[in-house]
Order: structure tokens, then C-alpha cells, then sequence
């Protein structure tokens, strides 16, 4: 430091540098400060992008599973999906892939319109056209299951694209049709929506194009009887169970996914139908015949019977013992709605081995006394037997052979409640339908009070049958197992009726043919049985319909004669003229009435 007058003083030099350092710092400090500032801008704008291309993938997501909902819900699709395949499912998507439950069976499409609706908005067609155009795809192709898998979308501003892929399951096609599209998105003040267009659909459709299918030029399939022929050759089943392949019905319906001739093309067709483009074809190949239970020599033998009947209006079940399975099933007259499988009536008195069923599990016996008066009163109602009968004290067996209402109507006060309705449960009354087909089995819906309960041990009350249900119950007496009535496959499900109560029930039956109110009407071979006379509605007397419902080795069977008054009068011969016919018999006129219930 140099030396002055005044002693020493500071160097011009070194203030200079100070000043200088204290510029770069400066310039250093506002260098950091302008690049975090960069920094932070650059980092919030590339977050605001990943926010944005957030919202755009989700909007297309939403949009992907809204579509699926509408392919796989509703339309002819559903019909060909729910009721075509029995039982079969879509296929589950990939991981990955946009979807949403299907609401298989939903019988309409509104969830899946309203769905696709709130994720479009108006593009090169309006929203309600897409709509019906991916509606139209669905019905025209048979969608029966769809999965979009999503792509990396580009997004620029306030537009976006999205690439897919679809895959659309067909019935009765081998394989998915898949293809890849593009989805176009735009931002809007209720946020991304996708432009409807109809190439967004599929790339091949434009205004004036839709996309179709083509037939397979194979053989539809045959639905056969048990030796292997075509169940067309009786116009009972023909009519009343097969059905038609189009529009499907009956089993033609059921079964038409192995019935239908497979293969055919995916096509683009214009205005005029004609194909423009064939987007995909399938080999084509035959339907698979569908063998049945049904035993055309027993449908045979069941028509001829019914054929006598004294009314103009009857209907027979017949079934294997051993399987469960439907060997016949006929109606008289044989054109119209099918009394045999949709039928509801009261059972009346053939009802009488559910109640016999629930006595023997409650510890009865054959030999537990009842008293068999001609009338009884149950809270304030009077019940008595047909044509004023009445036994005195007698055997539950007994009382069973003769049809005693009154003595079954005891019977029924004696034992536990809910007897009944278990006893019910075990040979299937639960309301379900027994078939794939419009069916009814058997109801019992739970009695709401003495009287009714009273009147449910003989059949009456809310109690509603088919014959195939009445069939149902005689042969689980004969094999010990209930087994839900079929026509091919196996029973859904079985209940084994208690082993203790099967001698009991099998010697009642067999007393109604050889002593009870049956034993007037002759009988081929060792036939069990229960007759059943079914008051319908009021009058005096009330109009009946007659039953009769029994087996022979490994046939079951069930009559029903509406307006024929007792069972043992025109119930209870056809099944004879129907034994007879199977033993190869000639089958007659009506025989005299046999004078039993």
C-alpha cells in the first residue's frame, strides 16, 4: 500500500477488482435466478403437457369402454350371445385393454348408447349416427363379446389422436375380427371428448357403407332323436319343441351355435348391398347334429294314446327313470302352444305323493291310522271327498290308494311346519323353468295359513305343475334321485329323495293301480301310479282337469286331460293305451269310465 501524506491510503487497483467481483456475482446470482426461473417453466409446462395427455388417454379409455358396453349389450347381438350358446361367455380381455362389464341378457342397449353419447361429440357425422352405427355393426356382425386396446395418443394443442385395436368376438366364427383404427379427440369446455366419425368404427366405413356378414355355405346342422333321426320327423316336436332356425325358436335356438353352418366373410357393402370389400374370410364348414333323449317309437306311442282322449285338449310327458332325460313329449291337438312343457295346472291329488313324501320323512308309516270322514273343516273351511266317500279310520296306505282327501288333509296338521314345502324342494318345486326353452316346472308357493296349507296337501291352493314336472316327480319315486328334466347333455341338478320313504312311496303307488282308484282301468304289466282329479276353478261341482302320473320299469310318465273330470275316468286309460302302444299294441277308442279320482 503506498505511503502519502497522510499516512497510507487504499489501492485504486484493488477497489477496481472488488467492484468487478461484486459485478460478477451479480451477474452470476441473476444468470441462476433467470435460469431456475427456465428451469421452473420449462419443468410446470412439461408437467401441464403430461396433465393434458393424462386426460386425453383417460378420455379415450372412458370412450373405448363405453363402446364395448353398447357392442355387448342389447340388439340381436345379446340374443345371439345369451340364448344361442348355452352358457357361453365372452371372452375376458387383456390386460391392458378398456372394457366394461357386459350386461349380458340386459334385453336393451341404453346403458351403451347414453355411455358413448357423454364421451363424443359431433365430427364429421353427428353423435346419434355413430351411435347407430356402432349399434348396426353389433347386430349386423353378431358381436358377442369386443375388447379396445389402447395405443400411445398424439396430442397437439387443443387436438389428439388415439390409436386401437378392436377385437370383436362373432358367434359362430372361430376367431375374433380385429383390426386397428384411430380415434380423434378435440378439447372442449366440458373437456376431451372424440370426434364421431365412421371411420373411427371401423377404417373401411364411410357415409353410405356398413359392414355385414356373409353365409356359410356349409349344412345347418341336425337336431336328432336318441337312434339318430331328424326330430322333424314328428310335427308334435317339430312344432311344439325343435323350433325354426331363423327366426330362432325352440331348441333351434338353443343349441344354434353347434347347429349353425360355421365360417362365412367379414364384408363392406353399400347402399344397394352390394359387397365393395371383404375385409375378412372364415373357412366354412358344417353345423354339428345335436343328439337328444327324445325316443321317437315313445313320442309315437304317446301321440296314438293321446289321440283317444275324451277331451280335445291333453298333454303327455314321458321320461327315462335312469337319466332324467325327455323320451316324449306330446300334446293333443299337436299344433300350438305346448301343454306338455308350458302348461300350468293344479295338481290335485297327484300332489298326494309329496304329501306322502313328507309323512314317511316324518316318521309315518304305512300303517299310521287316519280318519277318513267325508268332510273336515280347517279354520272355517270345509273340505270333503268326491262324491261324498268316506272310509272311516283307515291306513295311510290305504288312504293314499283311495285318494282320501280328508284323511290326507289330517295328515297334513300332524307333522311339522314346512314339511310340505321341503318335501317340495326335494322333487324340484322351486318356480324355475326345467328347460333352455319357454318351460314351466313346478311352483309351491309357501301357504299362508291353516287353510291353505290344508288345501296344498291335496293339490289345490296356489300350486302350479306342468306334466314334464309331474313326470319329473314319478320318476324320482322310481330311480330315488329327482333330476332335472332334460333334452340333451346331462340334468342340471338332482336331489336324492330319502332312501327310507322310497319302499313306502313305490308300495302306495302300486296299491292306486292293483286296489285304488286306478285298479278299474286294466293295465299292461306292473304299473305304479296316482290318479288326480284338479278342481281349476269355482262351481258346483267345480270343473276338474284329470291326471294321471306313474311308471313301468324305466319309463315315467304323466297325463293330463283338461276339463276330463276324474283322473281314473280319461287320465288314467291313455296312459294304458300308451303302455300298450309301447309294448306294440294297437291303441283304441276311449274306454268306459272307470268310476276313481
Amino acid at each position: 500500500m503506498p505511503l502519502t501524506p497522510s499516512g497510507f491510503t487504499a489501492s485504486t487497483s484493488r477497489r477496481r477488482g472488488r467492484g468487478r467481483r461484486r459485478t460478477i456475482i451479480a451477474v452470476v446470482v441473476i444468470l441462476v435466478l433467470a435460469a431456475g426461473s427456465g428451469i421452473g417453466y420449462v419443468l410446470n409446462d412439461r408437467a401441464q403437457s403430461r396433465a393434458a395427455d393424462k386426460r386425453v388417454r383417460t378420455a379415450a379409455a372412458a370412450y373405448l369402454a363405453a363402446w364395448r358396453t353398447l357392442s355387448t349389450t342389447g340388439g340381436t347381438a345379446t340374443t345371439a350371445a345369451t340364448t344361442g350358446a348355452a352358457g357361453a361367455a365372452a371372452p375376458t380381455p387383456a390386460a391392458g385393454t378398456a372394457t366394461t362389464p357386459a350386461a349380458a341378457g340386459a334385453g336393451d342397449d341404453k346403458a351403451g348408447r347414453a355411455a358413448v353419447t357423454a364421451e363424443s361429440v359431433a365430427g364429421s357425422i353427428d353423435v346419434p349416427t355413430l351411435v347407430s352405427t356402432m349399434a348396426d355393426v353389433r347386430d349386423r356382425l353378431l358381436v358377442t363379446g369386443a375388447s379396445f386396446t389402447e395405443g400411445s395418443i398424439s396430442r397437439k394443442g387443443s387436438a389428439a389422436t388415439a390409436p386401437y385395436v378392436a377385437k370383436l368376438t362373432l358367434s359362430g366364427l372361430p376367431t375374433p375380427l380385429e383390426y386397428a383404427g384411430t380415434l380423434n379427440l378435440v378439447s372442449t369446455g366440458q373437456g376431451w371428448m372424440v370426434r364421431a366419425e365412421s371411420a373411427a368404427v371401423h377404417p373401411a366405413l364411410r357415409p353410405g357403407l356398413h359392414l355385414d356378414r356373409t353365409e356359410s355355405t356349409g349344412h345347418r346342422g341336425d337336431l336328432l332323436a336318441a337312434d339318430g333321426r331328424p326330430l322333424r320327423d314328428s310335427g308334435d316336436l317339430a312344432g311344439n319343441l325343435v323350433g325354426r332356425p331363423g327366426p330362432l325358436s325352440g331348441l333351434e335356438r338353443v343349441y344354434d351355435t353347434r347347429l349353425r353352418a360355421q365360417g362365412g366373410a367379414v364384408v363392406v357393402r353399400d347402399a344397394q348391398n352390394r359387397t365393395v370389400q371383404t375385409l375378412h374370410t372364415y373357412p366354412m364348414t358344417d353345423g354339428t347334429a345335436v343328439r337328444t333323449t327324445l325316443d321317437l317309437r315313445v313320442q309315437q306311442a304317446a301321440e296314438d294314446a293321446l289321440a283317444t282322449a275324451a277331451q280335445p285338449t291333453a298333454a303327455m310327458v314321458a321320461i327315462d327313470t335312469r337319466t332324467g332325460g325327455i323320451l316324449a313329449l306330446a300334446n293333443h291337438p299337436p299344433s300350438g302352444a305346448s301343454r306338455a312343457i308350458r302348461g300350468k295346472y293344479p295338481p290335485g291329488s297327484t300332489f298326494k305323493i309329496i304329501t306322502a313324501t313328507a309323512a314317511l320323512m316324518n316318521g309315518k308309516s304305512a300303517n299310521t291310522p287316519l280318519d277318513c270322514t267325508q268332510s273336515v273343516s280347517v279354520d272355517g273351511r270345509t273340505f270333503q271327498n268326491a262324491e261324498a266317500e268316506q272310509f272311516g279310520t283307515i291306513p295311510l296306505r290305504t288312504a293314499f290308494a283311495k285318494s282320501c282327501n280328508t284323511a290326507f288333509i289330517r295328515l297334513e296338521e300332524s307333522l311339522p311346519a314346512g314339511s310340505l314345502e321341503k318335501a317340495a324342494q326335494l322333487y324340484g318345486f322351486d318356480g324355475a323353468p326345467p328347460l333352455d326353452i319357454a318351460s314351466v316346472g313346478g311352483s309351491f308357493p309357501t301357504p299362508r295359513d291353516a287353510a291353505e296349507s290344508a288345501s296344498a296337501a291335496i293339490g289345490q291352493a296356489r300350486i302350479e305343475v306342468s306334466p314334464l314336472q309331474m313326470a319329473s316327480v314319478a320318476a324320482a319315486v322310481a330311480s330315488g334321485t329327482w333330476r332335472q328334466p332334460f333334452v340333451a347333455g346331462q340334468p342340471a341338478r338332482s336331489n336324492a329323495i330319502p332312501p327310507a320313504v322310497l319302499p313306502g312311496l313305490r308300495d302306495f303307488m302300486r296299491a292306486v293301480v292293483t286296489e285304488g282308484t286306478a285298479a278299474g282301468v286294466p293295465m299292461p304289466g306292473e304299473v305304479f301310479g296316482k290318479t288326480g282329479t284338479a278342481e281349476y276353478k269355482d262351481g258346483n261341482p267345480p270343473p276338474t282337469h284329470a291326471w294321471f302320473v306313474g311308471y313301468r320299469g324305466d319309463v315315467a310318465f304323466a297325463v293330463v286331460v283338461e276339463d276330463g273330470g276324474f283322473g281314473a275316468d280319461t287320465a288314467a286309460p291313455i296312459a294304458s293305451r300308451f303302455l300298450t302302444a309301447l309294448d306294440g299294441g294297437s291303441v283304441t277308442g276311449p274306454a268306459p269310465a272307470a268310476g276313481g279320482r
